[in-house]
């Protein structure tokens, strides 16, 4: 046993004792005493000039955050630095939890009747030794999908419309330059830089994105984001992709990958995520395997085509893993900015929108409690990391068993091909945290990937041997 691997064992069992011991000593919000009872009544005064909640930035965790304050009668502020329709770069993916999400606030058919979002029905990966799956998924999965596609620049805007006509008071063009807390008042002023109007609010919620320069600001994000992607659109019609989606693992950058995600018109997303656990890749390579994947990754290429149009790459951050701390007193951090993104996949906007919804119904009760001490507002990072958050530590470990051991990925592949569509639908919901990944250890999957792991190796040892014989 290596180093590695009881590093992975320890870790294993660490993670067994803390599940285990995790409630014991854990507080409850009733046992806070309120500090702010008058802030239950939903009716305020008129003369009132706070609101119950400010969020700063508008994008999926902030404005899904608002979207359920408000549709809970709380009086909430949404401040976006830039005004709508906006860009944002990712790999447009949207998975189930958030397209649930999407369903109920009524935005979902919005997005589909606007011919905004592409519904992924087929979908698959490729890995590093070349061994593919392409399935389908709408028979499978019903009426709600694994995976639509949706630019940015429409999934924003409508999320937080969506959020205004709820009754949130949404203002653009009002980037946050300063917050400071008036300990006296139990209150945030909010500041704006070259402007002498501000806000007053009982609780702040930073969803500034990845780089969160309030939450650095703040002293609750300690670190800069630690990861990258890319994207870069491909005209409709220029390209020969059928399919809807599929992953590319290239053995020499994992565990990052590449990826190619249809739009509606026939568009295409090509986008690359550089993940953590590659010494010989880094964040400052990014453009470098942009390009070099678009050219020489035969499925890539093959994929592409000879005539593809395709943009210039934009590149944004990445916080992956959840950071360590996501709250303080009478302020919450949320989705980028709080590292509420997969480590293993590099997505987040599921992640964004589910932590979003729950920060919202954990005020709900912070409020109605009247505290917002940082021991009572800690409560909501248990929350979210019992959720999903803990879930990042075995992304991390699969990430390094992904980079140590490429065969794992085409056993993977082997696996789909055999087993199908099926096993396809329950491997997307683990790779898309719907369940944790600690259930890649049940025998459904432990066996069926140690059967095809075996027969790799048998089959590779076996072509090893012959071309030995032959070179004799």
């Amino acid at each position: 046993m290596d180093f590695f691997e009881l590093s992975c064992l320890l870790v294993i069992t660490a993670c067994v004792f803390y599940l285990f011991y995790r409630k014991k000593g854990e507080r409850k919000i009733s046992d806070f005493v309120s500090k702010f009872p008058a802030d239950k009544i939903k009716n305020k005064p008129t003369e009132q000039v706070h609101y119950d909640v400010a969020i700063c930035g508008a994008g999926p965790a902030g404005s899904t955050c608002a979207y359920y304050l408000a549709k809970l009668g709380w009086k909430c502020l949404i401040l976006e630095k830039k005004k709508f329709p906006r860009d944002k770069y990712c790999g447009d993916a949207v998975c189930k939890t958030a397209i649930e999400i999407l369903m109920d606030m009524g935005v979902y058919d919005q997005l589909i009747r606007e011919n905004k979002a592409h519904v992924a029905d087929s979908g698959g990966l490729v890995s590093p030794g070349g061994l593919s799956y392409i399935g389908r998924s709408k028979e499978v999965l019903g009426e709600i999908p694994a995976a639509i596609a949706c630019k940015r620049i429409h999934l924003d805007e409508a999320i937080a419309k969506a959020a205004q006509r709820m009754g949130a008071d949404l203002r653009e063009e009002w980037a946050v330059n300063e917050a400071k807390f008036d300990n006296s008042a139990g209150l945030w002023t909010l500041y704006r830089e070259g402007a002498t109007d501000t806000f007053k609010a009982r609780v702040l919620v930073c969803a500034d994105g990845a780089p969160s320069r309030l939450g650095t600001q703040l002293g609750l994000i300690t670190r800069p984001p630690d990861s990258t992607c890319s994207r870069a659109y491909v005209e409709g019609g220029t390209h020969k992709f059928k399919a809807d989606g599929v992953v590319f693992y290239n053995k020499e950058m994992l565990p990052g990958y590449s990826a190619l995600f249809r739009h509606p018109n026939d568009e295409l997303n090509y986008c690359v995520y550089i993940i953590p656990g590659n010494p010989k890749v880094t964040p400052d390579d990014l453009k470098y395997w942009h390009e070099y994947l678009q050219t020489n990754d035969l499925n890539i290429s093959r994929a592409l085509g000879g005539e593809a149009k395709i943009e210039r790459m934009n590149a944004a951050s990445l916080r992956l893993g959840g950071e360590q701390v996501s709250y303080g007193h009478h302020v919450l951090i949320v989705g980028d900015a709080a590292g509420m993104i997969d480590p293993l996949t590099g997505e987040g906007i599921h992640h964004a929108m589910e932590g979003g919804k729950l920060a919202a119904l954990f005020l709900d009760e912070a409020i109605k409690q009247g505290n917002y001490d940082e021991g009572l507002m800690k409560i909501y990072h248990q929350r979210w990391m019992n959720k999903f958050g803990f879930d990042f530590k075995w992304s991390m470990i699969f990430c390094q068993m992904m980079y140590r051991y490429p065969i794992l990925l085409d056993a993977s592949a082997a696996a789909l091909k055999r087993k199908g569509d099926k096993f396809l639908a329950k491997w997307a919901d683990i790779m898309t945290g719907r369940v944790p990944k600690i259930y890649m250890l049940k025998p459904e999957f432990s066996l069926t990937l140690g059967y095809e792991l075996l027969r790799l190796l048998i089959a590779r040892f076996n072509g090893q041997k012959k071309n030995e014989n032959k070179s004799l």
